[in-house]
């Protein structure tokens, strides 16, 4: 029934898109994924969150007894964190499909398999070569992977070859990241933006032709004299070597043929061509999901809030994007027998550049004793102390109620303990710590390294 639902309702291409893009918008310029890019806060927008996403360590991991452990040697983690192709690095493949999939709605990568049917390479294909369909009836891909009716697939045109038509190719053999929208296919958020982003790029270019016309009023010149065709065609071209751009702006305009110049034009402060670039910014912004602080725009950004916005970029404008990725690797990656694997990007790399963050993070997981000072290290890219760094540290004294009412413990400096009731037995006393020389030795070697990395004295 499900299948028969898919084929019976849903339509042939569920690509198709529900708002087409205008060849040329209402400001009166036209509106491509291409065009958006030529606009500097969409531009910063897409390198900005495409960057982040690339940048950040991803790796195939299983749950073992002690935690998430990194299956360094699995062919999947090789490919997202190395290299997934010959042509392309762990970096630059994400980058590109994140940065498709914020123009076109759509980031699309083949997925090479090898003799035995396991991801070999994943290779980037361009979303204006892709169109997504639903198979009406069976049929075979390029590698001989079976479409059932109601399947999704993807068939490629085959640009730059003689022999035209379209490579097939199943669900399973694409590695295929949706952006924002509805259904299996992203959204182009080009088209739904375009009247917003063709507002800007007529903005940009009012304000270049203003500047690039010398930065004076339009006018037009009053001849009390007629003149010949050739006579006007000489004044102004010669008007436009004297006075035209910005090197011969405000220069004193000399006129013959007793003619005077009447000035029709307004200036920058009166057509607030300031105030509209700095709206249009923060408008690009709404669009693109990127926080305007992150495109070079701090207008409204202060020493109190930067910080709030620091964390709202990684739980708004990156996470979501993670999580696509994630997604799409552990269904498309592993295939039927995963054998409980799955991926993780570490958005911890987020704190690689803030120095008193990562202080801060640290301090408070070895304080609860869930981080040892080996641990730290690792994530730092440094060499280990060796076994006396995986030693587990707590700061202060927490107890139970429990033990408390037993008299094991006192309940605050100075209080004395209730006493305990005999059961015949002497009580358990916690062992000391530092008993020997060599265990006092290796706290004093732990305790130098927690502090040279936390900045103060650590206690325990």
């Amino acid at each position: 029934m499900g299948i028969l639902a898919r084929v019976t309702s849903d339509q042939r291409h569920p690509g198709a898109a529900r708002v087409s893009n205008p060849v040329r918008t209402l400001a009166g310029v036209g509106m491509t994924p291409d065009l958006a890019m030529t606009l500097s806060a969409v531009w910063a927008a897409f390198r900005y969150l495409s960057q982040t996403t690339a940048v950040l360590p991803w790796h195939v991991k299983k749950d073992g007894k002690s935690g998430p452990e990194i299956q360094s040697s699995h062919g999947v983690n090789y490919l997202l964190w190395k290299r997934p192709s010959k042509e392309w690095s762990s970096f630059q493949f994400r980058e590109t499909l994140m940065h498709w999939a914020l123009r076109w709605g759509n980031g699309y990568a083949e997925i090479e398999p090898d003799q035995l049917r396991r991801p070999f390479a994943l290779w980037p294909i361009h979303p204006e070569r892709v169109t997504v369909c639903r198979a009406i009836e069976p049929a075979e891909d390029a590698y001989g992977t079976v479409i059932e009716a109601g399947d999704l697939y993807y068939e490629i045109d085959q640009r730059g070859t003689t022999e035209g038509g379209r490579t097939i190719l199943a669900a399973a053999n694409m590695f295929h990241v949706r952006g924002f929208g509805e259904g299996p296919v992203g959204v182009n958020v080009i088209s739904y933006a375009a009247q917003s982003l063709g507002w800007a790029r007529a903005a940009q270019l009012f304000g270049a032709a203003f500047f690039g016309n010398g930065m004076n009023p339009a006018g037009v010149v009053i001849n009390k004299k007629p003149l010949k065709p050739d006579g006007l065609k000489r004044q102004k071209a010669e008007f436009d070597q004297l006075y035209k751009g910005p090197n011969n702006a405000h220069r004193t305009a000399f006129l013959d043929n007793d003619a005077d110049w009447k000035p029709i034009g307004f200036n920058a402060v009166n057509s607030q061509l300031i105030e509209v670039h700095q709206f249009l910014i923060e408008e690009q912004c709404r669009w693109t999901g990127a926080p305007p602080h992150k495109v070079m725009h701090l207008l409204r950004a202060t020493f109190t809030n930067i910080e709030s916005q620091g964390i709202e970029v990684v739980v708004d404008s990156i996470s979501p994007w993670v999580k696509r990725f994630e997604d799409e690797a552990e269904f498309k990656l592993f295939g039927q027998n995963r054998q409980k694997l799955y991926t993780k990007i570490d958005m911890r790399g987020l704190m690689r550049g803030d120095m008193a963050a990562r202080i801060a993070y640290y301090k408070g997981m070895s304080s609860v004793g869930a981080y040892s000072p080996n641990r730290i290290l690792e994530l730092e890219d440094e060499n280990t102390l060796g076994p006396e760094g995986d030693i587990h540290t707590m700061q202060g004294q927490n107890v139970t109620l429990k033990q408390i009412a037993e008299g094991k413990v006192a309940a605050a400096p100075g209080a004395t303990p209730a006493p305990a009731e005999s059961d015949g037995t002497e009580p358990v006393t916690p062992p000391e710590v530092g008993e020997d020389e060599a265990t006092q030795a290796r706290i004093a070697r732990r305790l130098y390294a927690i502090e040279q990395m936390m900045g103060e004295p650590t206690h325990v």
